[in-house]
């Protein structure tokens, strides 16, 4: 039982986070301010010069170095990427489950909607780390700040969608 509450804990502080801090081997984290960020995209990138594409980048990335050391990206999150990270996340928080009212090994339906919100955070953190690494950048102190706000996207994301994100980070 306390596993499921501090994994329902856990979904509740990913669900308020609006940046990424690096985690053990150079991996990405969520990083809190207790702000939120209404969700906006940007339909036109920041002045600066573009970084030119690598092979593995889809066609709607984009990265421009906006600073001496400072990026601005826009990238997408495939929505097949985002339902195996669902239905994984899914399997390993019912090996845990113990809802009252609920079998052992049920996830309740209304928590469905934050293991949506919880999978598109750590697909927005895989593909981050992918970009980066592809691009061979490293984020000062590991973080990355996401623009959107993830709850928000997770809120009105419908299954087998991307989801687009603008994020901002500075280089060493």
């Amino acid at each position: 039982m306390l596993r499921v509450l501090s994994f329902l804990l856990l979904l509740s502080l990913a669900s308020r986070c609006d940046g990424f801090l690096s985690f053990g081997m150079g991996g990405l984290s969520p990083a809190c301010s207790g702000r939120r960020h209404p969700l906006q995209l940007f339909a036109t990138a920041p002045a600066g010069e573009a970084l030119p594409a690598i092979v593995t980048d889809p066609s709607t990335t984009k990265i421009i170095k906006t600073g001496e050391s400072t990026y601005w990206l826009s990238h997408s999150c495939p929505g097949s990427d985002i339902i195996s990270t669902k239905k994984q996340v899914i399997r390993e928080s019912a090996k845990n489950a113990n809802f009252p009212g609920f079998r052992k090994g049920q996830i309740p339906p209304w928590a469905m909607p934050k293991m949506s919100t919880f999978a598109i955070q750590e697909s927005i953190t895989s593909s981050l780390n992918d970009l980066l690494k592809g691009h061979d950048l490293v984020a000062k102190d590991g973080k990355v700040e996401v623009i959107e706000d993830v709850q928000e996207i997770g809120k009105s994301w419908k299954e087998g969608e991307d989801v687009h994100f603008t994020a901002e980070f500075e280089t060493e």
